[in-house]
Formats: C-alpha cells, sequence, structure tokens
C-alpha cells in the first residue's frame, strides 16, 4: 500500500497537501527507511532533450557537467562541479540555461544555474526539507505572461512521503507535502492538452511495490489524490513518457519493469490497463517522443547490450526488440529529438560503459540508421 505519513505544514498560497483515500496514516517516526537497492543501485545521467548539457554523478562522488553543442550533436569532456552529491542529479533548461539539482551529503536538495549553459557554480540549498530521494525536476511551459517555473519533487527524509516546490525564476516557493510512503524516485511529467493551467502526472512505488499515481495542478495545486495502477509488481523506477523536447505532450504513458521475470509493461492512463511487452530488463527504462511523433523505449538487457523498442506514429503496437549492442553498466537515458532545436538527430542513447565513461548513441533514422557508441571524455563516471 502506499501509506500516508504525517503532514508537515509548509505554507504555500493555494496549495494544500494530497489527502490519500482510503489509506490508513502511518504513525510518524523518527527516519524512514532508505529506498531499496532495487531502485538504487544503476546510476543515470540526465540529458537535456535540446542537446544544451548532461549531467551526471562522477566516481569521486561529486556532479559532472557537460555542455552539448546541439548544432554539432557533440558534447564537451564533462568537468566536476566540485559540488558533492548522494544518488544522480538532474536538470532543466531555463531561458537562462542549464537549472541543475542534486541531494547533498547532509541530504539537502541544492541547486545552481549553469548560466548561457556553462559550467554550475554557486550551489544553494533549497531550505525547509531533508530529502532521501534524488530530485525530480519538471520546467513547466510557458503560460500567458507567467515568469519561468520549474516544479521539483523528492522524498523526505523523515516520513518516506512525497514533496514538491516551485522554483519561480530560481527562487523556491516552500516545500508541501504530498503525502504517501513510497520505495522508488518519482517520476513526473507534463500531461496535454495544455490549458492555461498545467497539469503534471507523478507515479511512484508504494510499501506494497505497486505503482500510484496523482494528478497534481501547477496553478492551484488541487490533487487528485494518491491512486494504485493495477496490480502489477514493479521491480524498479517507473518512467513517464518525455516528450523529448517536442510539442507532444503525453505523460500519461508510463513504463516500468515488472515481476515475475523483469519483463518490460506499459500502462496508459488514457486508456488504463497494463501491457507486456516482453523481454527481461537489466535496468529501468528510458522513453522518449522521437522527431516523427514516434515513442521508443531503451534498456539494458541481460547481457547488459542495449535494446531499442518503437511505437511508429499512428501504430498502437510496439515492433519489437533491436539490439544494438554497446556494454552498459547502469541505467541508459534518451533525449527524444527536440527536432525545432536545431539538433539533427531522430533519438539519442547514453548510457555508463564498463570503462567508467559515459557513451553516447545517435539515432539517425527509423529505418536502421544509427551511429556508433561515443565516449564523452572527462572524469570518470560513478
Amino acid at each position: 500500500m502506499l501509506k500516508l505519513g504525517r503532514a508537515l505544514g509548509y505554507a504555500l498560497t493555494g496549495v494544500t497537501a494530497a489527502t490519500v483515500i482510503g489509506i490508513v496514516p502511518a504513525p510518524a517516526v523518527a527516519a524512514a527507511a532508505p529506498l531499496p537497492s532495487d531502485v538504487t543501485a544503476l546510476s543515470t545521467p540526465a540529458a537535456d532533450p535540446f542537446g544544451r548539457f548532461i549531467v551526471s554523478r562522477g566516481l569521486d562522488g561529486t556532479m559532472l557537467y557537460s555542455r552539448g553543442n546541439p548544432a554539432a550533436n557533440t558534447y564537451d569532456p564533462f568537468v566536476s562541479t566540485g559540488q558533492a552529491i548522494l544518488g544522480d542529479p538532474t536538470g532543466v533548461l531555463t531561458p537562462d540555461g542549464a537549472q541543475v539539482f542534486g541531494r547533498d551529503v547532509f541530504n539537502q536538495p541544492v541547486t545552481a544555474l549553469g548560466a548561457a549553459f556553462n559550467q554550475p557554480t554557486g550551489f544553494q540549498v533549497i531550505p525547509g526539507l531533508l530529502i532521501s530521494s534524488e530530485i525530480a525536476a519538471v520546467q513547466i511551459p510557458p503560460r500567458g505572461s507567467q515568469p519561468p517555473q520549474t516544479r521539483i519533487f523528492a522524498r523526505g527524509l523523515e516520513d518516506g512521503a512525497v514533496y514538491t516546490n516551485l522554483l519561480i525564476q530560481g527562487s523556491p516557493q516552500g516545500w508541501v507535502n504530498l503525502g504517501g510512503v513510497i520505495t522508488s524516485e518519482i517520476a513526473a511529467a507534463v500531461t496535454g492538452p495544455l490549458d492555461f493551467t498545467v497539469n503534471l502526472r507523478l507515479v511512484v512505488r508504494g510499501t506494497d511495490n505497486r505503482l500510484y499515481s496523482m494528478l497534481f495542478n501547477n496553478t492551484n495545486g488541487l490533487v487528485s489524490g494518491w491512486n494504485p495502477v493495477g496490480d502489477l509488481i514493479a521491480t524498479g523506477n517507473p518512467e513517464l513518457l518525455s516528450n523529448g523536447g517536442t510539442q507532444e505532450l503525453r505523460g500519461n504513458e508510463l513504463f516500468v519493469r515488472g515481476a515475475p521475470r523483469n519483463a518490460v509493461f506499459t500502462w496508459n492512463f488514457d486508456s488504463p490497463g497494463w501491457v507486456d511487452l516482453g523481454g527481461v530488463a537489466n535496468s529501468d527504462l528510458t522513453a522518449a517522443v522521437a522527431s516523427d511523433g514516434g515513442v521508443q523505449f531503451w534498456v539494458r538487457g541481460t547481457t547488459n547490450n542495449i535494446y531499442l523498442n518503437r511505437r511508429a506514429p499512428g501504430s498502437a503496437r510496439f515492433g519489437g526488440y533491436v539490439n544494438l549492442r554497446g556494454i552498459g553498466t547502469g541505467n541508459p537515458v534518451s533525449t527524444g529529438a527536440a527536432p525545432f532545436s536545431g539538433r539533427t538527430v531522430a533519438d539519442q542513447v547514453f548510457v555508463r560503459g564498463t570503462d567508467n565513461r559515459l557513451y553516447g548513441l545517435i539515432q539517425v533514422n527509423f529505418v536502421g540508421g544509427f551511429d556508433r557508441f561515443v565516449p564523452i571524455n572527462g572524469p570518470a563516471q560513478g
């Protein structure tokens, strides 16, 4: 079940803590159990869909940053930001550059801006909460004259609940408790169609290893409450479909590996029900919209090769797994295509190799055209 921890009274105008229907509250505890190893053992880099930057965790425990060159489809060597972190970092594209986030060694959420996509500097603590997960960050699509906004989510250290904070032009507005006791990282994505307000889909794993979902309105904080997503037992972190920098906002599509054989499963909230896509996954999934509007997900198989599975535009079925070789040692991450940003790739995936370097593979087209795995130089990846 997704237990409801005690609420904290952090104030945020127009937003209230979530109510979880039909779930018995759990007693307050000094500290929630840490996330289990099946969701924390593998590293996951974060790659901007527009090809502007990548952030990851180095072997020395610091946040690494690589600046991208979208027109050339290349990336500069990684450099260390000097900020020590626990787990993996993430980042979003803002009008001012790359806003990156991480959990420091004191369990504090921290953030910094890489102005004009240069190396992020001047890390600052986001006050009011100690966390026990990575940070999920979603850049809110511009609406009218509203200033730039980023919505972040994290698991509380004390109670294991989901918390959210809104950054307006980089300034945090305060943490809000959305309830629950979770056993995975948090998946968050914008759902379409867009109105003046923006809805976000959240998916987490509960204490019974089933997945739970919530809809959260970015403007007024209205919440649908945590609801179970079928009865599948998840064996990794959930993944919501990224728009890949396109205008295709399909955050209602969910991917995860599940028991008993670690097969890949998908769920569409617009047409509910689990669909077994087969395979045996040895990593979490990464899924994004490709340049032609098709949906693609990438996963590491039992031999540690990277596999791609694609659903063509207009189709209701995935075409099957394609082995792209390569030997990965972490979770892959794909960018999608962002076709209006100057990039010419159909899609691109990144994964850590056996030599602790991050490798990128460009998909050139949708008829079997792939480049080769190319390393990004710099400090060793952790």
